[in-house]
């Protein structure tokens, strides 16, 4: 497939390239800096890689990389920048829904928070301790289904870094809900108690950057990831860490 890679630079774009060329994808980076793409790679670039600079947040630009690809996957923007994450979407989306050619293959990124809380008939946004700043996300959400594009919603937990990673294939992988078994109790739970539920269950959805890269650049065309929120899990008792990370503030992992 010939895929654009936006955000490129940053701590999941980089592993996006890693993975996409290791699947035969035909990739361009779309990244303000080929400098500073160059320094985080820490190596020559892959021969092959396309680099394009431009701004995230200028459709021109974007519409001009976009041309002549199959897919867009979108790794740009911090998600706890609130509207301005959500000026980040609407200008990908429109970009998207002029310039690729249909379906409008389209790959985006959120927080977990935004996966449905089977029984209960919700999201975890607006639950008890979830950041504020989260409500962006299902703002978002709505704008894609909203949108022309034939989209994807990735809703993994925090992510990770790994120096010897190997691809698995245990993870659980969800589509609209949270990853894991909430029973009929969730139904008539309060929003406290759901979401004492959500945090702690939370250490089971700390996967790696990578192994989000490589579920998306092994099914960026698959039928059943089409228009879904997908969510990512640890296999049933594993639990991850992060000690950088508190929800609501940016990571600092590379």
């Amino acid at each position: 497939m010939r895929v654009l890679v936006i955000g490129a630079a940053g701590n999941l774009g980089r592993r996006l390239l890693t993975r996409g060329l290791a699947h035969g994808h035909e990739l361009t980076a779309f990244v303000r800096s080929r400098e500073r793409l160059e320094k985080m790679w820490g190596s020559a670039l892959p021969e092959g890689l396309r680099v394009t600079e431009g701004d995230v947040f200028d459709e021109e630009a974007l519409a001009s990389a976009m041309r002549g690809h199959d897919v867009v996957v979108n790794a740009a923007g911090t998600v706890t920048e609130g509207e301005r994450f959500e000026q980040l979407f609407r200008t990908v989306i429109a970009a998207a829904e002029k310039n690729l050619s249909p379906p409008r293959r389209l790959w985006m990124l959120a927080g977990a928070a935004v996966l449905s809380i089977p029984h209960a008939g919700r999201t975890g946004i607006g639950l008890p301790g979830v950041p504020g700043i989260y409500r962006s996300h299902e703002v978002n959400w709505r704008l894609l289904e909203n949108s022309a594009t034939d989209w994807t919603l990735v809703c993994p937990g925090p992510m990770v870094a790994e120096a010897n990673w190997q691809p698995r294939t245990d993870l659980r992988v969800s589509f609209d809900t949270v990853p894991y078994e909430v029973g009929p109790w969730a139904r008539w739970a309060p929003p406290v108690a759901l979401s004492l539920m959500m945090k702690h269950r939370l250490p089971e959805l700390i996967v790696s950057y990578d192994d989000v890269a490589e579920l998306i650049m092994a099914n960026l065309t698959e039928a059943p990831f089409s228009r879904r929120r997908i969510g990512l899990a640890l296999p049933i008792g594993e639990r991850g860490r992060k000690d950088d990370w508190t929800p609501g503030e940016r990571s600092q992992s590379v």
